[in-house]
């Protein structure tokens, strides 16, 4: 016999005992190992009484959520908003002008002011119950394209 063919009986011995060990003594490892438990079913409807709805807050507060901090803006009219408490009188001050508004029911406000080439303070004030909160944000505008 050749080298060759023996090598190739001995491989093909070799696979043929591996295949008949696994199907020997596979389904006895199978066993022992735990696999996850899936389930197909949707969730039910049904709410925990212990979760309720988030509360609306009370703590009087105000952001700014446009524009962000240090913005490139390249027009020279800027819209500001945030949110608030409902109800809030809210004045947004530029460098040239400022806007009053009201916030919504969501508490949700916005208001426009024009800027001034270079650096811009905006300073957001909320007026509530005689309380009285500031935010401010630095934007910058230059007329050139970017």
């Amino acid at each position: 016999m050749n080298r060759d063919a023996l090598l190739a009986t001995l491989i093909g011995l070799g696979v043929g005992l591996v295949i008949t060990g696994l199907l020997l003594v596979g389904p006895t490892l199978v066993k022992s190992i735990s696999l996850p438990k899936f389930s197909f079913s949707f969730p039910s409807a049904k709410q925990n009484p212990s979760t309720s709805p988030t509360p609306a807050p009370t703590e009087f507060f105000v952001s700014i959520d446009s524009p962000l901090a240090e913005d490139i803006a390249a027009n020279d009219e800027l819209l500001v908003s945030g949110k608030t408490l409902e109800g809030t009188i809210v004045t947004v001050q530029g460098p040239k002008d400022e806007d009053v508004v009201t916030a919504k029911t969501d508490g949700a406000y916005a208001g426009k002011v024009m800027l001034i080439e270079g650096k811009n303070d905006i300073t957001v004030t909320a007026y509530k119950d005689g309380k009285q909160m500031s935010q401010t944000v630095t934007v910058y505008f230059t007329p050139e394209e970017i």
